[in-house]
């Protein structure tokens, strides 16, 4: 009899061995991507769902259209308007605050007869904008609510028409409460 027909009880725990290394370096190798697969999954979550890394709205146009933007941001400069944002320091029950907008001409005297519109949004969480309109309730003050129920840094873009020319205004308001 040939020793390949009749393997010796060497041979077969040689062989044992070998299916045994066979399943732990396998085994290992899987254990490896599984790991890799896993961090890699987090941090796309990461990347994803985190509400501070959201892109600011409109950031794109307003980059494209540059030199209109820049414009209509230095517009109240040019015209000599002081323009006034106030914020409460407190929200009610809901979150909402009160915003008020002063507007007066480089004589001081009111300004009535425009419209003014807001995007709001928190920096913290910069995808979750509201748009408001701030009617007039006289005396150049235009006054309206926004929830703003958290603390921190928001941003107020605001859109004024009937100026004679497009303005936009920006302000960075730090709320304490």
């Amino acid at each position: 009899m040939s020793s390949k027909n009749n393997p010796t009880p060497v041979m077969e725990e040689q062989q044992l061995a070998e299916r045994r290394a066979k399943r732990f370096y396998i085994s290992l190798v899987l254990l490896l991507f599984a790991i890799q697969f896993t961090i890699g999954g987090v941090a796309i979550k990461l990347a994803i769902g985190d509400p501070a890394l959201a892109v600011v709205p409109d950031y794109h146009q307003a980059a494209l259209n540059w030199d209109e933007t820049r414009r209509a941001s230095s517009a109240s400069d040019r015209l000599g308007w002081d323009v006034d944002v106030i914020v409460s320091n407190v929200a009610d029950a809901k979150g909402q605050r009160a915003i008020s907008v002063e507007l007066s001409d480089e004589h001081g005297e009111a300004i009535d007869d425009v419209n003014v519109a807001a995007k709001i949004y928190r920096h913290a969480d910069a995808a979750a904008y509201q748009t408001i309109e701030l009617p007039n309730t006289g005396d150049g003050r235009y006054l309206a609510m926004a929830s703003m129920p958290k603390h921190g840094l928001w941003q107020l873009e605001m859109n004024i028409e009937g100026a004679g020319e497009p303005m936009t205004l920006t302000r960075t308001l730090e709320l304490e409460r």
